[in-house]
């Protein structure tokens, strides 16, 4: 009785005779590539029936698993390979064989085969068929050797952390965290300037900074403190500083069309199908390899209770692992902590903000802190990073940063300094300073830079 269902329920996809259709004889069933074929066989034979799509397949599914095993049959082999590759992810847990050439010996078709070789040779087609691989499994044994040596990567420019992680590889995603303020944007946007100067094409999304203001605090990283005047305004005396019109210029050569940002003005969707389909659009027609989600509060999720909003951010840092992954990039996701570290200020994977789906699918997750650091026997307060996760080696550890506040630039402690050049500016090349004009007239130029070092927020 369950077969007759079965039977009838299979027979609004498929094509064939009820009267041939026999799960008890050997021969498993041949699924075919025509009417014609299927009728020239008879025996549980069949092919896709008129008005029918390969999708509808899986409806059959009580019918087909009552046979043993399946047998894609066609003597034309784009046929059959047109067939293998529509049945296999459709019936991933069947038994598939395909036969091949040398199974036909030679005939066109099965009419032919059987004109041939006559009706009771049929069957000795099947000794030329071959098991298909089953679809979703691998076989261990052939998958070749990774070397994580070659995988192409970028390097963050902090040796210490470079040296734990090997740098950026592509194929990955790296979270970022820290509470408000701490700087995350401003060193994940240190990364991408670091990127373009190992040659790579960066594109960026900021759902929070407006266009001039993301560019402004970019061009004063990849300036750094020689290329820096400052503005003075005259009613409040306040001093900005600005990357000074040389620098600013050549600047914008060098990452023309090497750095992309998200047009917020353009684009008012804010949602992830909107983010990868631009995320996409710069992988394809840039060579865009290295990318920023700043930040993931800002992205539009749609959905209205706290538990639904958890499991669209997870959704969403998955779509960017699996972009990250099929298109060979590295995505930065800076997220905002869940809540305040304890007195020790120690944190871990828990407090990042959203479920613990979050990190489990990251490759990377760093936390950015401050912390007391002893320098010359007294506690100085300076900015920590943290490494939490590491997939490829495990590492964890902690990596002491110093910060510039005039270039907004992060270097390792002892191990580097705010004075780097980026490949914008050849080394040894001075560069002139420039005047900066003020249509307003509210602001003057300094031309000699102040010995004291101007407080700049972190955001």
């Amino acid at each position: 009785m369950e077969f007759e269902k079965a039977l009838t329920q299979a027979s609004e996809y498929l094509s064939f005779t009820p009267r041939f259709i026999n799960p008890a004889e050997p021969q498993g069933l041949w699924f075919c590539d025509s009417l014609v074929t299927a009728s020239d066989i008879g025996v549980n034979a069949v092919c896709l029936g008129t008005g029918s799509s390969w999708d509808d397949v899986p409806r059959c599914r009580p019918f087909l698993e009552a046979f043993p095993f399946i047998v894609i049959v066609s003597p034309n082999a784009i046929a059959r390979d047109e067939m293998h590759e529509a049945l296999l992810p459709r019936l991933p847990a069947m038994c598939l064989y395909e036969i091949g050439d040398a199974g036909f010996r030679g005939c066109k078709t099965i009419t032919e085969y059987i004109s041939v070789y006559g009706r009771k040779e049929l069957l000795s087609i099947l000794s030329g068929a071959e098991e298909l691989p089953a679809y979703g499994l691998l076989n261990l044994a052939r998958v070749p050797q990774q070397n994580l040596l070659t995988i192409p990567r970028t390097l963050s420019g902090f040796p210490r952390l470079d040296k734990g992680i090997l740098g950026f590889l592509e194929g990955r995603l790296s979270i970022w965290t820290g509470k408000r303020g701490i700087g995350k944007s401003t060193l994940v946007s240190l990364l991408l300037l670091e990127s373009l100067n190992q040659g790579h094409v960066v594109c960026a999304y900021s759902g929070e900074l407006p266009k001039e203001q993301f560019r402004e605090w970019m061009y004063l990283q990849a300036a750094g403190p020689e290329h820096i005047a400052y503005q003075t305004d005259l009613p409040t005396g306040k001093r900005v500083a600005v990357a000074n019109a040389l620098a600013d210029k050549q600047i914008s050569d060098w990452m023309d069309e090497r750095y992309w940002l998200y047009d917020l003005d353009r684009n008012t969707r804010h949602d992830p199908e909107m983010i990868l389909s631009q995320f996409e659009y710069a992988r394809m027609r840039y060579g865009a390899d290295t990318f920023l989600v700043d930040n993931m509060m800002s992205v539009d999720l749609a959905t209205a209770r706290d538990r639904d909003y958890y499991r669209a951010q997870a959704d969403f840092v998955q779509q960017l692992s699996t972009f990250a992954k099929r298109r060979h990039v590295h995505v930065h996701l800076v997220v905002h902590p869940r809540k305040s570290s304890g007195k020790s200020g120690a944190v871990d994977n828990d407090d990042i903000s959203g479920s613990g789906d979050i990190t489990n699918k990251a490759d990377n997750v760093f936390f950015l802190t401050r912390h007391n650091r002893v320098v010359d026997g007294k506690p100085v307060d300076a900015p920590l990073l943290v490494i939490l996760k590491n997939r490829d080696f495990g590492t964890r550890g902690d990596v002491w940063l110093d910060f510039d506040g005039k270039s907004r630039r992060f270097f390792q402690y002892k191990a580097g300094s705010a004075d780097k050049r980026y490949a914008w500016d050849p080394a040894g090349q001075q560069l002139s300073l420039q005047e900066l004009t003020d249509p307003a007239g509210t602001a003057e130029i300094d031309r000699i830079f102040p010995p004291e070092k101007e407080a700049s927020a972190c955001k």
